[in-house]
C-alpha cells in the first residue's frame, strides 16, 4: 500500500468541519479512481494545518491518479483559504483499523 500525504496551512475556523464536507463531496469520485482504499485526515486547528492521506493499493494507482487528485486537491484547498505546504508520498508496511 501506498499513501500520498499532503499538508495543507493556514488559517480555517471549523477546520474539522470543513474536511468532512470536502471529504463528503468527493468520497465518490476518489472511489472511482482504480487502487483506491481510502482517505485519513488529520487537523490541528491551533496550528492552523492538516494533513490529508489518501491510500493507494500500488504506487502505480498512486501515480495514475496523481494529475486529477492534484487539481480536485488545490481547488479544496484554495476554496477553504489555506494553502499546500508539501506532499509526500511513502510506502504503508502496516495499516490495521478496527471496526467501530
Amino acid at each position: 500500500m501506498v499513501a500520498a500525504m499532503t499538508l495543507v496551512t493556514g488559517p480555517a475556523p471549523e477546520m474539522a468541519n470543513i474536511a468532512r464536507m470536502a471529504h463528503d463531496a468527493i468520497e465518490a469520485w476518489l472511489k472511482g479512481y482504480d487502487g483506491y482504499r481510502g482517505t485519513i485526515v488529520f487537523t490541528d486547528e491551533d496550528a492552523e494545518r492538516a494533513r490529508i492521506i489518501t491510500l493507494w493499493d500500488t504506487a502505480a494507482a498512486e501515480v495514475s491518479s496523481r494529475k486529477g487528485r492534484t487539481e480536485m486537491r488545490n481547488r479544496v484547498v484554495e476554496a477553504a483559504g489555506m494553502s499546500i505546504a508539501g506532499v509526500e508520498l511513502y510506502d504503508v508496511p502496516v495499516c490495521e483499523v478496527l471496526p467501530a
